[in-house]
């Protein structure tokens, strides 16, 4: 039951994000036949650094409470203003299906968190959440880079944490790699993810870019 419930979570959640596709729009000033800022070849993603920034910020994922507590130490901005439309989509998806889920199994589902914070000239996103359900609490930290077309290589992860993943995915249109247990011992998970903008899969996720996801399960206080 909690191994099914975290699953059903994870994945509604991760539906959730909506479509954030990076544009091929030539810039109105360009001059063809002369370069342009698109012409140039892309930086490699800073991976490192969001990782980092990731780790830092979500903490041990005791709770919700906790969670917040170390975003804002790390100095994330908290606010859901800031919001771009993708994160709000996000977060009316998420509240109506992984809401509908949570409450037919009988529980509770907590208001979500929005943070922000630009990390290597990364803007990125971070939300929180919790449900609890027959006793089990599940917490769980999202982060989101939306449109981004660069991926995090899973070789890039496995280096970082010193260990393989649990499972993995790598097809084009999407990638996911999975360790259990997450990035700290006390971590159920922690998830990479990469949906490259533009793709058939991206329009059914409503999401396309970098993501990642660390939880916990515990008992609920």
């Amino acid at each position: 039951m909690k191994r099914a419930l975290l699953t059903l979570i994870a994945f509604a959640a991760a539906a959730a994000a909506s479509s954030a596709s990076a544009q091929d729009a030539v810039p109105a000033n360009a001059i063809p036949g002369e370069p342009n800022e698109l012409s140039k070849p892309a930086l490699p993603y800073p991976a490192i650094e969001v990782l980092n920034a990731f780790r830092e910020g979500c903490g041990t994922v005791e709770n919700q409470a906790v969670t917040a507590a170390s975003l804002t130490a790390a100095d994330w901005q908290e606010g859901s203003a800031f919001a771009p439309v993708q994160l709000v989509i996000f977060l009316n998806f998420a509240r109506e299906t992984g809401g509908s889920a949570v409450t037919e199994a009988g529980g509770t589902m907590s208001e979500m968190q929005v943070f922000k914070k630009t990390v290597a000239g990364e803007e990125l996103y971070v939300v929180l959440s919790e449900v609890e359900v027959d006793g089990t609490r599940v917490s769980a930290c999202r982060l989101f880079d939306l449109g981004e077309t660069r991926a995090i290589a899973p070789e890039t992860v496995a280096e970082w944490l010193d260990r393989e993943p649990t499972r993995a995915v790598n097809q084009r249109n999407i990638q996911i790699s999975d360790w259990e247990p997450g990035t700290l011992p006390e971590h159920d998970s922690f998830q990479v993810f990469f949906i490259p903008p533009g793709n058939p899969l991206a329009k059914a996720f409503k999401f396309d870019g970098v993501a990642l996801k660390s939880d916990t399960v515990g008992a609920a206080e």
